[in-house]
């Protein structure tokens, strides 16, 4: 069953949403109300640099071409306070607010980026034959377009076969030719009845299964792991206006055998009392492990108050054996009353997870709010600054501080991202590309997005970006990457019509 979340019912519910500044508007243009910046626009630019800014008599275009003044956020931020008095432009410095002036710069480059609306009826196009890349050409396949339209996780199998997870269903396995099984019978529980934003057609659920790995040693012990949030025990199956329900992080492992899930184990949870109302789609979710088997989870800001909050799970990574036992270097494991797992701190909408077997390194990503999407490194005991700090800025064009008033905690502080994408691209799951079919990749980051619909691969040079090239560009939204053992790149992309797993390998 499905809900359609109208104004009638959105009045508490809608606050929350707001005060998470959830991260993956599908139409980041609707009106002021969700979204600062178009009547800013429209009352202040629109007359000299026309209603789309393509340009007016008195303006030139903003899109479509070079800005000699430069189309950075730091730059476009610059032209407009300032302004260019020999050509007419004045200058708004002193007249709009400096987070005006960031929001209006903001706009321009959502405008310029193309990521303004997504279309979501767009059909997914593969583009065919031999694709050109930097260092490595290669073509794309599709396996399957037979899935749920809201897959999660895949998780590639030694014989090329895949474990996907549908977030509203459960677990399937895929074959390597494509063939999409039944639903895996015993696997923990999840929930198709959704809350939709009808405004943007944006789904809002409580019981989702989300991330799906495998254990290092998987061809010989079988355990597979599965991060999901759990409905409260009292809130029943069905939600309704009343009663919603609330939900929590759980990461379980099992074994699949004949369709069957098999041999469960809990190895971490957030506690009954800290289940909540912030839906599953700021709920984090990612695995990842390292090669002696430590096993990294993020948990999103399911609290807004929790994330600085060493007691609370929630707006963390953590880090566990692989049995669930606490490590004894974890870095809060003697600090009273905070949960020993916890390995990173004030994280907001966690979407990736990723370890660097060569560099010995963990990576993340997470969605900023509008602007500030992140690609970070997850540093033991490091404090990423949300809900103090943000690269980005609120979607009603107010500046992130939520918290800060009371904190003692300084921005200089804060672990600043590695890779900051503004505007955000609703970045999602990234890898640490290892594989041998594209050597001259090695060790360079495979980066999905969302909202861009593109993947990108970047390299990085002590701490610094020194390449960054798309190598698919408006595939789809991309919700999950991995790489097989012969180093073919699978990507799992959403789409109304169906979810789909696609292959990039060698010509």
């Amino acid at each position: 069953m499905q809900y359609v979340w109208t104004t009638a019912v959105s009045g508490v519910f809608l606050s929350l949403i707001v005060a998470t500044a959830y991260a993956e508007p599908e139409n980041l243009m609707a009106s002021d109300d969700e979204f600062a910046g178009p009547s800013l626009y429209e009352n202040n630019c629109a007359v000299c640099h026309g209603e789309q800014l393509e340009g007016a008599a008195q303006g030139v275009p903003l899109v479509g071409g070079d800005l000699k003044q430069g189309e950075t956020l730091e730059e476009l931020m610059h032209s407009i306070a300032k302004g260019m008095p020999e050509k007419g432009m004045v200058a708004w410095e002193g007249v709009l607010s400096d987070l005006e002036i960031k929001t209006l710069a903001l706009l321009v480059k959502e405008y310029r980026s193309g990521l303004v609306a997504i279309d979501l009826t767009k059909e997914v196009e593969l583009p065919p034959g031999e694709i050109l890349s930097t260092h490595h050409n290669f073509k794309v396949d599709r396996i399957t377009d037979q899935l749920d339209p809201f897959p999660y996780s895949i998780s590639v199998l030694p014989d090329n076969s895949l474990l996907v997870t549908e977030k509203m269903f459960g677990i399937r396995t895929v074959s390597a030719e494509g063939q999409v099984s039944a639903l895996i019978d015993g696997a923990p529980k999840t929930h198709n009845d959704v809350y939709v934003l009808a405004e943007q057609g944006i789904e809002f659920g409580a019981g989702w299964i989300l991330d799906i790995q495998v254990h290092p040693l998987f061809q010989e012990n079988g355990w597979v792991y599965l991060h999901y949030t759990e409905r409260c025990r009292d809130c029943g199956d069905v939600m309704d206006d009343d009663n919603p329900p609330t939900s929590r992080n759980v990461v379980v492992r099992g074994r699949i055998d004949d369709g069957h899930w098999r041999d469960h184990e809990v190895i971490w949870s957030a506690p009954d009392f800290e289940a909540n109302y912030y839906l599953d789609v700021v709920a984090g979710g990612r695995l990842a492990f390292d090669p002696e088997g430590y096993l990294f989870m993020t948990v999103g800001m399911r609290d807004m108050d929790g994330i600085q909050d060493l007691s609370s799970p929630y707006g963390k990574t953590h880090r566990v054996h692989d049995d669930g036992r606490v490590p004894s270097d974890n870095p809060f494991v003697e600090v009273d009353g905070a949960y020993p797992t916890i390995w990173t701190v004030g994280h907001r909408s966690p979407q990736g997870l990723a370890f660097d077997a060569s560099s010995r390194q963990v990576w993340g990503t997470e969605h900023g709010p509008r602007g500030g999407d992140e690609i970070n490194l997850l540093t033991p005991g490091g404090n990423f600054g949300w809900p103090l700090f943000s690269g980005g800025q609120n979607y009603d064009g107010t500046e992130v501080a939520h918290g800060r008033a009371s904190s003692e905690l300084e921005f200089a502080d804060t672990v600043q991202p590695t890779v900051e994408f503004t505007p955000s691209i609703a970045i999602s799951n990234l890898v640490v590309y290892q594989g041998a079919m594209f050597a001259q990749w090695h060790g360079d980051f495979l980066v999905g997005s969302l909202k861009a619909t593109d993947l990108f691969r970047i390299r990085l040079d002590d701490g610094q970006i020194v390449e960054q090239e798309i190598l698919l560009k408006d595939v789809g939204r991309i919700r999950d990457i991995d790489v097989s053992a012969s180093g073919a790149v699978y990507l799992l992309l959403e789409h109304r019509s169906g979810g789909q797993i696609v292959r990039m390998a060698s010509p």
